[in-house]
């Protein structure tokens, strides 16, 4: 699972501190700042003797028919940060004769960042995944008219790069933006993941890198860390900053490190997703991760960290032996009944017929595909076997020594076979059961139990502490392994809510009035409180997204969004230093590829460079682009 959504205080890259949101695709990634930054260039003073277009004629960009190009950039509503660089966008277009639109939405990642067939399109003929993408681009729409988004963030997974290929494979349920590359990337993600030798590895990385900065699916624009605000009194582990699994769930308590207590975390956005198989954001996993571990963790050196399974490499790196923690409890039905313990049998089922490993999967429901979002990830395993009731092994299509670091089976959580059995074949009747939104069947999974859902803009999540919780079982013995002496009391807080503010401005008054414990902090507030809140407290953390401003290449997608020269022609012109420098405040940096600056396989060197340094001349090459494209006719003005 990939993404993130820009919205400062709207998702936490360690998934409740336990870390295992590294495996989610998307999410928000709000940077708060402050407006009116955006009418600035080149230093943030907005004088001419910036402006590296100020003695170059103005120009109106037209389509062959004559229709002015008004592309329409959609951004978070809650967040002032994305408002501004919207507007900085708007402004660098204008130097193209683009008259870029801004529009304000509740939930970009929400069915903003989804797509559907056109009205005379025929859906049973496309061979395509379920998910996002509900098509080929040219016979579908996105379900809400955008050209341009910003505010996802893109899971680079530094650790494993070949799993970025789910954001450019066409047909890849994550595609909500229509991209058909014209390289063979699919090919270069193999071959990358066949060869052993690191140089050569290397290499095919920076041929993937050097295809998508030619083709540009996205511009890819910056990688920032996550400022987090705690009080004072909120213990965080040392590790907190690593990119890794560092246990929250031991490690955040008020003072002593006893049970006692509430935690609040002030959050810009509520849960949209409470079907676990179906998540793929950050946003709704950081709320559920508080109701069920998941199989296991990675801390910063690599090494996993068995939560309720362990997994273990049988010898040749094809198959992988999985064994559950022996105290695992289900809760119930919406009736009461137990579901009793989860066993072996409960992880193969959710393989095999959730997740699309047996072949007959589909068979089982009434809709295309099964109910999951990571049909796709479970394509690398060929086999799932119950080998013992508290064991079963992943027999993978070949040999791979890397598996258990892949965002499969890390990170996942388990529902009872017997909740999918009494629904199916009716998925959406699964989706909307008590069960599935009131979190009935958690049992002693996780280190709380569901309380509280509240929905909407001013809502909340609450959940208590779970008395059952397994993992106090696992101190002194385990049938797998024995964990640190502080789970035994584990969790430390008797209520964890997540409090959600939608604006900005009111979600940081109420932290500097103490309402919260925890906040993720905009940029520009993160001085303010480094600074002038003694009783604050600012932890950073390393991101492992990027931010991608998307381009719909869709049926309903402006033509300089389809046109590879108006999406090269845009991303010359797009200052990403302005936004990183002056909006952002030097908390971020740019980026040329869709890997951090951070990670071993980041090379700007073998990318294109855009938005960096903007000369005159680019901007002029930038209209040649557009020019020598029949599709644009470029006017003076």
């Amino acid at each position: 699972m990939p993404y993130t959504n820009n919205r400062h205080g709207s998702h936490s890259s360690k998934r409740h501190g336990r870390g295992t949101s590294r495996r989610q695709a998307l999410a928000l990634l709000g940077a708060g700042a402050a407006a009116g930054l955006a009418g600035c260039a080149g230093g943030g003073n907005g004088d001419d003797d910036d402006d590296p277009g100020a003695d170059l004629s103005d120009v109106e960009l037209y389509d062959a028919d004559g229709n002015r190009i008004e592309p329409t950039i959609i951004y978070d509503s809650g967040d002032g940060t994305a408002e501004d660089i919207a507007s900085e966008c708007q402004r660098n277009l204008e130097q193209i004769g683009v008259d870029l639109q801004l529009d304000a939405r509740p939930e970009v990642l929400g069915e903003d960042f989804h797509s559907e067939p056109l009205d005379d399109a025929d859906p049973d003929e496309f061979e395509w995944r379920a998910g996002r993408n509900a098509g080929p681009p040219d016979q579908t729409r996105t379900v809400y008219d955008w050209d341009l988004l910003h505010g996802i963030g893109a899971n680079a997974y530094p650790r494993t790069p070949y799993d970025t290929r789910v954001f450019w494979r066409a047909d890849d349920p994550l595609n909500a933006y229509g991209y058909v590359p014209e390289e063979d990337l699919a090919g270069l993600y193999e071959e990358f993941d066949d060869v052993t030798d690191e140089q050569e590895r290397q290499a095919i990385w920076d041929e993937i890198s050097a295809a998508l900065t030619h083709e540009l699916p996205a511009n890819f624009m910056y990688s920032s860390y996550d400022f987090e605000g705690f009080l004072q009194d909120i213990n965080t582990e040392p590790e907190f900053y690593e990119y890794g699994y560092t246990p929250g769930t031991i490690n955040r308590y008020r003072g002593e490190q006893e049970v006692g207590g509430d935690f609040v975390r002030l959050d810009a956005t509520p849960l949209s997703e409470p079907f676990l198989p179906e998540q793929d954001d950050n946003n709704s996993a950081m709320r559920t991760d508080l109701l069920t571990d998941a199989s296991y963790a990675i801390d910063g050196d690599n090494e996993i960290v068995p939560l309720h399974i362990d997994i273990e490499d049988a010898g040749d790196s094809q198959v992988w032996v999985c064994t559950l923690r022996d105290n695992l409890e289900f809760g119930t039905d919406a009736d009461g009944n137990a579901y009793g313990q989860m066993t072996a049998e409960d992880w193969v089922f959710q393989l095999e017929y959730v997740h699309g490993v047996a072949d007959d999967a589909a068979d089982l429901w009434d809709e295309e595909f099964p109910p999951s979002e990571a049909l796709g990830n479970y394509e690398v395993v060929e086999n799932v076997e119950q080998t013992g009731e508290l064991e079963f092994q992943l027999e993978l299509v070949e040999p791979d020594p890397a598996f258990s670091l892949r965002p499969v089976i890390w990170g996942e959580q388990i529902l009872p076979q017997e909740l999918f059995e009494e629904y199916a074949p009716d998925a959406e009747a699964l989706r909307e059961s008590t069960e599935v939104t009131e979190f009935t069947w958690t049992g002693n999974l996780g280190p709380y139990t569901f309380d509280d859902w509240v929905a909407g803009a001013s809502g909340s999540f609450t959940a208590t502490r779970n008395e059952d919780y397994y993992m106090r079982e696992h101190t002194a013995d385990s049938n797998v392994q024995v964990m640190d002496d502080a789970w035994a009391d584990a969790p430390y807080f008797e209520t964890y809510q997540f409090d959600v503010e939608d604006e900005r401005s009111t979600r940081l008054e109420r932290f500097r009035a103490g309402e919260g414990d925890r906040m993720l902090l905009p940029s520009d507030n993160v001085a303010e409180f480094e600074q002038d809140h003694d009783d604050i407290r600012v932890e950073d953390q390393q991101s492992p997204y990027v931010n991608f401003l998307f381009f719909n290449q869709r049926s309903n997608g402006s033509p300089i969004c389809r046109e590879r020269d108006g999406r090269e022609a845009m991303a010359r012109v797009i200052d990403k230093e302005t936004i990183t420098d002056d909006i952002l405040r030097e908390r971020a940096q740019p980026v040329h590829s869709n890997q951090p600056p951070w990670s071993e396989w980041y090379d700007e060197d073998v990318a294109t460079e855009y938005g960096v340094d903007i000369t005159e001349e680019d901007i002029v090459q930038a209209r040649e682009l557009l020019e020598e494209n029949e599709t644009f006719v470029l006017e003076e003005a």
